[in-house]
């Protein structure tokens, strides 16, 4: 009874830590990279640059194309880089035609791999890794992320990555940039119920949603990155993601902008039309986009994402009763057909990018 009460007090009370910011300056190694991934890369144009994390092999870059500019596109957890991954249908679509972009997806190319499930150091490397290796060949980078992308991108940026490889924008949508309250949730709720083949979290598979990963692990830790010198920054999220608070969203230094648009605010911000547009300005001009919305819509869209945080905050404390409850329950009973049960739940399909 007293461990139910003791574990019951870290869920109602872990919310209300700032989450474990986990910075690295560029010459600092990382505990999760791989140490033995091959050469370094040498440093385009003679150019200093700081002492940067364990890198791939970069291929040689290509010819260079006059006038383009590249965007990156990076999905978040549990995304792929395959052709049935909808994520940024909405933003190609406008861009179709536009002859001044290319746009890639990062993890299509086996050369530099996005696991969405692993941890996001090796990710983060690999990304940094493929922009340097494309960037040459373009007049201008810019890198949109969409959740989990978002850390990824943090981290690209505090390994190395910088405008001198020619970045010149980053927007985020809906991205924990301080961390994940959501994830810290579901990961002590997980615990607290039985661990890896506890029921909790073989009810979310039975949801299609895995919550025991590495990459779950990491946003529970994920800290805000300082902004990038000389790359133009711009953080959106809806004010009514659930998934994603304006806790979890705080980036020190970054402009923001707080959106009332989809009911549905975590995946509704990708198809969002205010969020594209901005979006869009943020890349084609070079810089954010001057506030146009009168002050009380501004103000609303601020009210309306701390209520839905507050709410959120509610939840993940019920969360952590039911979680206490559920422990309570199994010790106290031993069901036989429980196991079996389990077994029958479809795991969670990981695909391939092609």
């Amino acid at each position: 009874m007293r461990r139910g009460v003791l574990v019951l007090l870290l869920a109602v009370t872990l919310p209300f830590l700032p989450a474990r910011h986990h910075v690295a300056s560029a010459d600092e190694g990382s505990p999760v990279a791989p140490t033995n991934v091959g050469p370094r890369i040498r440093p385009p144009l003679g150019m200093l640059r700081p002492v940067d994390e364990d890198r791939a092999v970069a291929p040689t870059p290509g010819p260079r194309i006059a006038g383009r500019e590249l965007i990156v596109l990076v999905g978040g957890y549990q995304s792929c880089a395959c052709p049935d991954d909808g994520t940024f249908d909405a933003l190609r679509d406008r861009l179709s035609g536009n002859d001044r972009f290319d746009i890639v997806r990062f993890g299509a190319d086996p050369r530099f791999p996005y696991d969405t499930y692993g941890p996001v150091q090796p990710s983060a490397n690999n990304l940094r890794d493929q922009i340097r290796s494309l960037a040459p060949q373009y007049d201008g980078v810019h890198v949109v992320t969409h959740s989990m992308g978002g850390v990824v991108a943090d981290r690209a940026f505090a390994s190395g990555l910088s405008y001198s490889d020619g970045v010149v924008s980053y927007v985020s949508w809906s991205a924990p940039h301080s961390g994940s309250d959501a994830a810290r949730a579901l990961l002590i709720a997980g615990e607290m119920s039985g661990g890896v083949n506890g029921p909790f979290r073989e009810s979310l598979l039975w949801l299609r949603k895995e919550t025991e990963s590495p990459a779950m692990r990491d946003l529970a830790l994920a800290g805000p990155v300082p902004p990038p010198p000389g790359v133009v920054r711009l953080d959106l999220r809806e004010a009514s993601d659930i998934l994603v608070t304006a806790r979890d969203g705080n980036d020190p230094g970054v402009p923001s902008r707080t959106l009332i648009g989809p009911l549905e605010g975590h995946g509704g911000i990708l198809t969002d039309p205010v969020a594209l547009d901005l979006t869009l300005r943020t890349i084609s001009d070079r810089r954010v986009p001057p506030e146009e919305r009168p002050l009380p819509v501004v103000l609303a869209a601020e009210q309306q994402s701390e209520q839905v945080g507050l709410w959120v905050l509610g939840a993940i404390c019920v969360l952590g009763f039911l979680a206490c409850a559920s422990a309570a329950l199994q010790s106290q009973l031993r069901l036989p057909y429980v196991p079996a049960l389990q077994r029958l739940l479809p795991r969670v399909q990981r695909r391939p990018c092609p």
